[in-house]
């Protein structure tokens, strides 16, 4: 195995690990502690809110921090080693409390999860950046992470199904151990052979916004738009399914099987696609692509199964553009960032990226929950069905549209990247 195979390889691992208790802590654990463990619904909402708040707060710091460390081990790698030391042991402690638990417990191991979990996601993002300065290159990277994560993703829903039978308390002990071991391992791997190409000596800088880079505010923008309408078809779907598909849970299950397993396998075909047009036009038709599979979403009804099977292969397909693209080009604004301001502020823009995707999550439930409640989805009101399939369906639409807009004509295509890397290499 060549040296840079054996990078790509090292450097996506971990991202299987991290995204495999993801759907755990977001969505069965509020559940467990809420009825299972008896501490209250509304209670460990307000716990997992205040979390989410902490966790969004914690990022420009983490990012600010990770950009000005001065270590001989790396500055990407001591911030993670850091966060990996602290989210282990929350892990397990968060998925085996003890018999008499609080909200206290709760929030505290779930509050030290969180830091240890930014700690290693951020300078984890921005060390992709620096691994692969060529244009092309950081699509490849970015996939094979994603296209790991996504796999991670997969993995836990075969493991549930595996131990569908054994107690809930030994599941998630079983898991958050896995979890923990498989981490130590591919850390150890990553952080002895793939090299940390940070400076060892950065310059100083104050935690501000760039608002000056314009080309970095045009692509967040674009990206927590795309978020939003990306987050409002998922925290939809399983009312979707029930209210309008009339599904069970076994077809429940396998149709977010057919979402991700398709976002895995279209991966690669973005970045193949990406080496022949800009990666910006490429994100553009994935956009354009689910925009026109969406519009298919009002013609289903109850049992519409197979017809619905497709559209979640399809804009499966489409999300794998989503992961893996605007985060290469968020590579390339950095690259502009530090011509452009002479700063090197990787991680403090990956920080932002981060708190984007958060906002977009937690606006999207805060928009379709208190809607759907609005219109009186819950208790059969006229206009609920109808309401859920324009939040499903056509609000995405619209705001794809938007995000095409603005990406469309974006300037910071190849040629310009590679005249950004020619000045910089002649500046240093």
């Amino acid at each position: 195995m060549n040296n840079r195979r054996q990078t790509l390889y090292l450097y996506a691992l971990p991202a299987f690990v991290l995204a495999m208790p993801t759907i755990p802590v977001f969505i069965l654990l509020p559940t467990y502690y809420g009825e299972d463990l008896g501490l209250g619904l509304a209670a460990v909402g307000g716990a997992f809110f205040a979390l989410r708040i902490l966790d969004v707060i914690s990022d420009p710091i983490l990012g600010w921090v990770s950009d000005r460390l001065r270590s001989s081990f790396g500055r990407r790698k001591l911030p993670m080693l850091i966060g990996g030391v602290l989210a282990a042991p929350a892990l397990i402690a968060l998925f085996s409390p003890p018999e008499e638990v609080s909200i206290f417990y709760l929030f505290g191991a779930g509050a030290i999860l969180y830091l240890g979990w930014t700690a290693i996601q951020i300078p984890y993002l921005a060390w992709a950046a620096e691994l692969a300065p060529d244009y092309h290159t950081r699509s490849k990277l970015n996939g094979a992470r994603e296209a790991a994560g996504l796999i991670g993703i997969l993995a836990i829903g075969l493991f549930g199904v595996i131990f569908a039978d054994m107690p809930k308390a030994e599941q998630y002990l079983l898991l958050a151990s896995l979890t923990v071991g498989m981490g130590v391992v591919t850390f150890v791997l990553l952080f002895k052979f793939v090299p940390d190409m940070g400076k060892t000596r950065p310059e100083k800088q104050k935690l501000t916004f760039p608002s000056k880079n314009g080309l970095f505010k045009r692509l967040l923008g674009a990206w927590f738009i795309n978020g939003l309408a990306n987050g409002l078809p998922a925290v939809c779907l399983p009312l979707f399914m029930t209210h309008i598909l009339d599904a069970g849970e076994t077809e429940k299950a396998w149709f977010l099987f057919l979402y991700f397993l398709a976002a895995a396998a279209g991966i690669p075909i973005w970045v193949w696609l990406a080496k022949y047009m800009g990666k910006h036009q490429v994100w553009c038709m994935s956009m354009l692509i689910a925009i026109v599979i969406f519009a298919a979403v009002p013609f289903l009804s109850a049992g519409s199964f197979i017809m619905f099977g497709v559209i979640c292969v399809l804009t499966g397909l489409t999300l794998g553009s989503d992961l893996t693209l605007p985060q290469a080009i968020q590579a390339d604004c950095a690259d502009w960032d530090r011509y452009r301001f002479h700063q090197d502020r990787t991680a403090s823009l990956y920080a932002y990226w981060s708190m984007s995707t958060k906002l977009a999550l937690g606006l999207a439930v805060g928009i379709a929950f208190p809607v759907l409640s609005f219109f009186e989805l819950e208790e059969g009101g006229e206009y609920g069905t109808s309401v859920l399939i324009f939040l499903y369906a056509g609000l995405p639409i619209i705001l794809k549209l938007v995000a095409v807009g603005t990406m469309w004509s974006f300037p910071l295509n190849m040629k310009n990247h590679q005249f950004i890397q020619l000045l910089l290499e002649r500046r240093s």
